[in-house]
């Protein structure tokens, strides 16, 4: 063959061979594009869930891939319908969002993808975009390991709302400085909230001074106490140790706890029930001066369409309390979630991809606009501070906050908490008695799944029930606010 005509056939070969491989390729592109038409994103119902899909259309024009919302209400819906899919290795659903307190449990049991090696390829995100609080509580397990199981989709905390129309009120103020003997104003202490509370207090008039949750379901009533709990120098445990006994039912706990319960006598009738829709409900209707709520609300009681006390609401970190050893403390219980990526998923990279993309700023930036953003250069960025009356208090927020027990059992340890707690409230048994049994059944739970309890101190039993006044009589005023 002439060297003209080999170079023709040759020339020809290829481009029918180069058409070939094109084609080829379109066509494997298409059959991947193919395979995930849609990814589904497990939450609970509510504003932030609902601005999450609505920014998420921006992805689906760009990749075609829908991004479907599976949402159920808050609460153990939530939660176990999560751990239910998990349990059966399903792919019902590809992302899920869960409690900050929930990684424990859902990457302890290896149902979770582990994100590090994903994170540090990424050309997109790195760990430095986010707050590193929020990185452990959100999305790490064990704790101190350094293993991310999720990055944060939504910060949280429990805060304040309470009437400025009631605190400015001239009348008001002269009367509440006459009886206390101090100014009106935000409480620094539970004790100067208590004052405030009994104040507001009129139920001839339709008037309650304070509103906190109560109730039985999920975390409810505990998400509460915790934070007087705290507060008053309590703990729920030793992590380090494993003990449960001498922490939960220390002194400073019962402190706490009592002061809790001694707070409903100035929420409304039915208050030691209450979730959330019983307390927004209240306080948007007037009937409250101050409520314990979370973040995550705010929005909503800021709203006019809503809240019929929208325009006269104020909203601030919770106070602390002053505990029988004369010190200072503020703590107050962690919310917000994660976003993990199920491991029995069909399409764990298509999940990544889109988890990858909304957590940069852009994305970032529209989210904080209605919720809390736990990326840096959002959550300490004073343009955000100036979008409502709470963002600028939040970014200071989490470093007051705690949370419940980093372990894959938190979920049986939080239902005996919650049920103590709720005894107590309903005086079935005396705070005394709830603590040492939540200790004694707590501390079995975690004998049966293995955990060594190591005693560090000899610590006697606890009576049933004792006389506790630490906390209970009026306090001088101190500016604790720094």
């Amino acid at each position: 063959m002439r060297k003209s005509g080999f170079k023709k056939w040759a020339g020809f070969t290829l481009t029918v061979f180069g058409i070939i491989v094109f084609m080829f390729s379109v066509s494997v592109m298409k059959a991947q594009a193919g395979k995930c038409k849609q990814l589904v994103v497990i939450w609970n119902a509510g504003t932030c869930p609902t601005a999450f899909l609505n920014i998420a259309k921006e992805y689906t024009k760009k990749t075609g891939i829908a991004i479907k919302g599976a949402f159920v209400p808050y609460g153990p819906q939530w939660h176990d319908k999560i751990a239910s899919e998990f349990a059966a290795h399903g792919s019902g659903f590809d992302i899920a969002v869960w409690d900050s307190q929930s990684v424990a449990e859902f990457a302890g049991a290896g149902h979770c993808v582990l994100l590090n090696d994903r994170i540090k390829k990424s050309k997109l995100i790195s760990l430095k975009d986010f707050d590193p609080t929020a990185l452990v509580r959100y999305g790490e397990y064990p704790d101190g390991s350094g293993k991310i199981w999720a990055l944060p989709i939504n910060q949280d905390a429990l805060g304040l709302m309470y009437r400025k129309d009631l605190f400015e009120n001239p009348k008001e103020k002269a009367a509440f400085k006459k009886k206390y003997g101090y100014e009106l104003k935000v409480p620094d202490t539970y004790q100067q909230a208590r004052d405030i509370a009994e104040f507001f207090t009129r139920p001839k008039e339709g008037l309650y001074g304070w509103a906190q949750y109560g109730g039985r379901e999920y975390d409810f009533a505990t998400s509460s106490s915790n934070c007087f709990l705290w507060s008053f120098g309590g703990e729920l445990w030793n992590p380090k140790t494993h003990e449960i006994k001498g922490y939960l039912n220390s002194l400073a706990s019962i402190d706490g706890i009592k002061f809790y319960l001694d707070m409903f006598k100035y929420c409304p009738p039915g208050g030691t029930n209450w979730g959330f829709d019983e307390i927004n409900s209240a306080f948007q209707q007037g009937k409250v001066a101050m409520a314990m709520q979370w973040y995550f609300f705010f929005g909503s009681n800021a709203d006019p369409k809503v809240s019929k006390v929208a325009k006269v609401t104020g909203f601030a970190n919770l106070p602390g309390a002053i505990g029988r050893d004369g010190k200072f403390r503020r703590q107050f219980s962690l919310g917000g979630q994660g976003m993990g990526i199920n491991k029995y998923s069909k399409h764990v990279e298509e999940a990544w991809k889109f988890i990858e993309w909304w957590e940069q700023r852009p994305q970032q930036w529209k989210y904080a606009q209605t919720c809390q953003s736990a990326r840096n250069d959002v959550l300490h960025n004073p343009e955000w501070y100036k979008l409502n009356a709470w963002n600028k208090q939040f970014s200071k927020a989490m470093q007051y906050t705690n949370d419940y027990w980093h372990l894959p059992e938190y979920i049986i340890l939080l239902d005996i908490m919650q049920e103590e707690i709720t005894n107590a409230i309903s005086k079935k048994k005396t705070v005394e008695q709830a603590l040492n049994d939540c200790v004694r059944r707590q501390e079995r739970e975690l004998k049966r799944a293995g955990y060594k309890i190591t005693r560090t101190k000899n610590i006697p039993e606890v009576p049933d029930q004792i006389v506790s006044p630490c906390g209970m009589d009026k306090v001088t005023p101190i500016d604790y606010s720094k």
